[in-house]
């Protein structure tokens, strides 16, 4: 591989990834297209622990093929690389990058720091952690609509003179402005590194003010895009291939059945008692005693301090 070109742009609410390889007697274009923010919302997914060995296997590869500018190291190192670019779409950059080091180190039997930057990818797996721990503050400081309303940009402005030492870092990155395959211009992104573009998805979700929401089920954030009383993501959350949004819609619709059937108990109960008042079975001011304790037990039972059969089994005794 002799050169690559890679660039990215956010257009009709998506992210569009072009990715032409170039040879000697030919070009290989692809463009890939992710809803946004869905790329960096996903990237904030990733295990970067569980990835840290991967960025070491490719460091350890040019170390080797640095010493001993034996080819196989080259190709071990570019193993890795693509494994790495399948793991997400930020890291096809990466891939493309470095493979092209590693030819460019070969052709030109130049093994030098300055072109394979090894310890720059050592360091990768730790800077890209503390990214994802600096964009959730941003996200719950700033673009969280269960927070303050306010603003985005003055949020911003708050969270920057508040905690600016430990804030996401933006940085200065080539932005151009082109026509697009629709006949729209947008600002499109020539990225020099993972970093750029990431930087530039979290600048977005800024500027266009995204509204996040963490997620009743899973814990984690997603972008509330519609109606905004969503409360659940739709990343799949269990082995059976159900989404966070499925399971949490069966979660309430069982709380919502068990809470009806639970009211009717006690309404039931409750009737019934009434009917005493007139029978002369129970003076009112054992009913109404009895009736507060009763709201108290069916609260409890609706938001699970006790259980449904604790609840039935107390109104069965009282009923005696």
């Amino acid at each position: 591989m002799l050169s690559y070109d890679f660039k990215t742009y956010i257009a009709d609410g998506n992210e569009f990834y072009g990715m032409a390889i170039k040879n000697l007697d030919s070009q290989e274009y692809q463009e890939k297209q992710v809803p946004f923010p869905g790329s960096l919302l996903s990237f904030l997914d990733l295990d970067m622990e569980a990835l840290a060995p991967a960025f070491k296997k490719i460091s350890d590869n040019l170390w080797s093929l640095t010493l001993t500018h034996d080819e196989k190291f080259a190709r071990e190192a570019i193993v890795e690389l693509d494994k790495l670019g399948a793991s997400h779409i930020y890291f096809t950059h990466l891939r493309l990058d470095w493979t092209w080091r590693v030819a460019q180190a070969q052709a030109l039997g130049n093994y030098s720091e300055n072109l394979l930057q090894r310890n720059s990818l050592l360091r990768m797996a730790e800077e890209l952690k503390r990214m994802q721990e600096q964009i959730r503050e941003l996200f719950s400081n700033v673009l969280d609509m269960d927070r303050e309303q306010k603003p985005a940009m003055r949020k911003m402005a708050d969270y920057y003179l508040r905690d600016g030492e430990r804030a996401f870092r933006f940085r200065a990155y080539p932005l151009g402005f082109e026509l697009l395959p629709s006949g729209a211009f947008a600002e499109v992104l020539v990225p020099e590194s993972v970093y750029d573009i990431i930087d530039y998805h979290v600048r977005e979700c800024v500027k266009r003010e995204v509204r996040m929401r963490v997620c009743k089920n899973c814990g984690r954030y997603f972008a509330v895009t519609g109606h905004g009383g969503v409360e659940y993501c739709d990343r799949v959350c269990d082995g059976k291939g159900r989404t966070c949004r499925e399971v949490g819609a069966i979660a309430v619709w069982t709380k919502k059945r068990g809470e009806d059937d639970i009211f009717r108990a006690y309404r039931r109960e409750y009737k019934r008692r009434f009917a005493w008042i007139k029978a002369g079975k129970i003076e009112p001011t054992a009913f109404y005693a009895w009736g507060e304790e009763a709201r108290r037990k069916k609260d409890a039972c609706e938001t699970g301090d006790i259980s449904e059969r604790e609840f039935l089994d107390w109104l069965g005794e009282t009923g005696e």
